[in-house]
């Protein structure tokens, strides 16, 4: 018979308590309104018997939580030996939380973290101090309850699919410029994206014509990558993105 770890109360003849383990069913006798166990305190391990209180506060679903890199750890309060489809999780972010992610519970296989449509959360949906809340399902951890949709702060929206940065960024080389926008969750604006904020949206953007400007986009000559903008919107030319060239540059993002 499956063991139940309880903290029975049991008041000894010299007045004292005591934690006692049981291994059988416990029979309550007696009127219905005296039948009942005292004392029994918070779970901590999977086979503890979940008391109303710890219900209403969520100690079982409760979790600290700490990054490394894009792996989110998590440390609930009663340790999960697998991850089953229909668990829950809250926990405070500890970081800015967006991009390709990985969550798993401490001593457990990380595996993705995703907002319901299956994408990796956006610049701005968890933010550190917030309040979250997983489900696990189909081999991930599902986020719930996140923020509105719409575009991460700092950019404006290009239709109703695209997000771009309102300032373009100081002069870097291309990699940095790259890797800037993928730490933030999005990429290097493509050719397109940049004529048609250029042409169709200008009044939301600063600096977009007082620059050169970095592209998703490789030219026609090797090893080179395109720049754009310099005073007109369909201004062009190529450059080396690993030698002294310069140029400003702006992220794209998927609205949330």
């Amino acid at each position: 018979m499956r063991k139940v770890l309880t903290g029975v109360s049991l008041l000894f003849t010299m007045g004292g308590w005591a934690q006692v383990e049981i291994d059988r069913a416990v029979q309550f006798s007696g009127p219905s309104d005296q039948r009942g166990i005292d004392g029994l305190d918070r779970p901590t391990l999977e086979s503890s018997v979940v008391t109303v209180e710890a219900s209403l506060i969520g100690t079982t679903t409760w979790a600290e939580a700490s990054i490394s890199g894009s792996v989110l750890t998590l440390t609930p309060v009663v340790p999960m030996s697998d991850h089953r489809d229909g668990a829950l999780l809250r926990f405070v972010a500890p970081a800015d939380l967006h991009g390709p992610i990985t969550a798993g519970c401490d001593g457990l296989p990380a595996v993705p973290l995703t907002r319901p449509d299956g994408l990796p959360p956006a610049r701005g949906q968890v933010i550190p101090g917030a309040v979250v809340e997983l489900v696990h399902a189909n081999g991930a951890w599902i986020l719930m309850g996140l923020s509105e949709n719409g575009c991460p702060p700092g950019t404006a929206a290009i239709g109703e699919r695209l997000c771009m940065e309102r300032a373009s960024q100081p002069n870097t080389l291309w990699f940095p410029a790259a890797d800037r926008c993928n730490d933030l969750g999005g990429r290097l604006c493509s050719w397109d994206e940049f004529y048609v904020a250029c042409t169709q949206y200008a009044s939301e953007f600063s600096n977009m014509l007082s620059a050169w400007e970095w592209l998703d986009d490789s030219s026609n000559h090797a090893n080179s990558a395109v720049q754009v903008g310099m005073t007109t919107c369909t201004a062009e030319r190529w450059a080396n993105p690993n030698n002294v060239t310069l140029g400003r540059s702006r992220c794209c993002f998927t609205p949330r």
